[in-house]
């Protein structure tokens, strides 16, 4: 006697079948946007570019699904979401930066809360740009770390620079942040004297820091305090 498998137990186990693969579709579009979240960072373009790659990713499923069945459905969401986490990478050599914001009044004031290293003497580092007419700038830096002001006299050339700003220890107490609010000082203008800060998208702000010591092999320009 042959025994004949149920039409109503193959097609339970076809189904059964079909929603694993499903559940592991969405469980490949939930993690891959996630890595792709915490490698680009969720700045207004990292956003839109997950809600495109959602929608493309759910369009291609449905297609596949159709065709080829829920396995090859499985496979090509998880062809898009490799492809795209993997362009989010860094590329090698790239600079740190991908955006830059003018300074040029006194009143512009950039505000940022920073970790306090373990650290003697830490300095306050900003990426920047002076742009200046004369032989100096007529603008200098200050500003309100925890409450107290502090300002700094800087040797500002015409390149990119990376500013050290030296924070006393008394103007840190023990905490273990600082909030930190850096504006210009003197007559800055909008046509021939400002400062140009770098921005980087995947901090969401400025490139500020506290930091204990420079990092090798990296140029920094010390400033002085006043």
């Amino acid at each position: 006697m042959v025994a004949l498998a149920s039409p109503c137990v193959e097609t339970a186990a076809t189904r059964r079948r079909g929603l694993g693969w499903t559940g592991g579709a969405a469980a490949v579009l939930v993690v891959g946007l996630g890595l792709r979240l915490m490698l680009g960072g969720i700045g207004v373009g990292d956003r839109s570019a997950v809600v495109m790659v959602t929608l493309l990713t759910l369009g291609a499923w449905l297609a596949a699904r159709l065709v080829g069945g829920p396995r090859s459905a499985f496979a090509v969401s998880l062809g898009l979401m490799a492809l795209f986490d993997v362009a989010a990478l860094p590329e090698r050599g790239a600079p740190e930066y991908d955006g830059m914001e003018g300074w040029y009044r006194t009143d512009q004031v950039v505000s940022a809360q920073v970790a306090v290293p373990n650290a003697a003497a830490p300095s306050l580092t900003l990426l920047v740009q002076p742009v200046f007419a004369g032989a100096q700038p007529s603008f200098g830096l200050a500003a309100d770390v925890n409450g107290v002001p502090l300002s700094w006299t800087c040797p500002f050339e015409r390149d990119i620079q990376r500013l050290a700003l030296p924070i006393p220890r008394e103007a840190l107490g023990s905490a273990s942040s600082i909030d930190v609010r850096l504006h210009l000082t003197g007559s800055p203008s909008r046509e021939t004297d400002y400062l140009i800060l770098y921005t980087s998208s995947r901090r969401a702000g400025p490139l500020l820091s506290l930091a204990s010591a420079p990092v090798p092999g990296e140029a920094v320009t010390r400033c002085s305090a006043q």
